[in-house]
């Protein structure tokens, strides 16, 4: 083989022998910031992460769901805070359960109580059951809603996903719910996962 094309092949190695070496579970960084870069996609755990014209968080997707815990970070009391006054937290658009990283790109203000622990736990909770056995729920996708193009609060958080059976979507609102609406929404969300057969033997 001639000298030229060994060097070739030489650096073609070495490219495929690094890139091969490459963390797969590395993060971009991003400033904890109420405005990241508009219009940018970040990845981080296998994971990727789309801001808007104004910056603010828009798209989160999970290729391939996988129950895996990632560490937390300061960034979620930061957003959490962003909320206002009540009962505020930096919720994850991909939960830290699912190796979400708490950076800004995957933090969102949302109601605490209710919305963060409640109804986006609870739909966590289902497509966990999901991946259950040999189950596997591929394209699962967080985005929040702006009522406007600058506040940095989503008024609604829609999450869409596909396990192997079906095709699962919420629009979550987030905000503050009567008992009564909260109850409602519950109870949908534990009987789509049911319709779907999740966690069913």
């Amino acid at each position: 083989m001639p000298a030229t094309a060994l060097r070739r092949a030489g650096a073609a190695a070495l490219l495929f022998t690094a890139a091969a070496s490459a963390p797969a579970y590395a993060s971009d960084p991003a400033p904890c910031d109420h405005h990241l870069q508009s219009g940018h996609t970040y990845h981080a755990h296998q994971h990727t992460f789309v801001t808007d014209s104004a910056g603010r968080p828009s798209d989160a997707l999970a290729k391939t769901l996988t129950a895996k815990a990632a560490e937390r970070g300061e960034c979620e009391k930061t957003v959490g805070n962003w909320g206002g006054e009540g009962d505020w937290q930096g919720g994850h658009l991909i939960a830290a359960s699912f190796d979400g990283v708490s950076m800004r790109y995957n933090l969102v203000p949302m109601r605490g109580r209710q919305i963060n622990q409640g109804l986006m736990k609870r739909v966590e909770n289902g497509a966990r059951a999901c991946l259950e056995g040999e189950g596997t729920v591929s394209d699962y996708r967080v985005r929040p809603h702006y009522p406007d193009g600058k506040t940095i609060t989503p008024d609604q958080v829609t999450i869409t996903m596909s396990p192997k059976k079906g095709r699962i979507s919420f629009t979550l609102p987030n905000r503050t719910l009567s008992a009564k609406e909260l109850r409602s929404w519950q109870d949908r969300i534990t009987k789509t996962f049911e319709e779907t057969g999740c966690g069913k033997k």
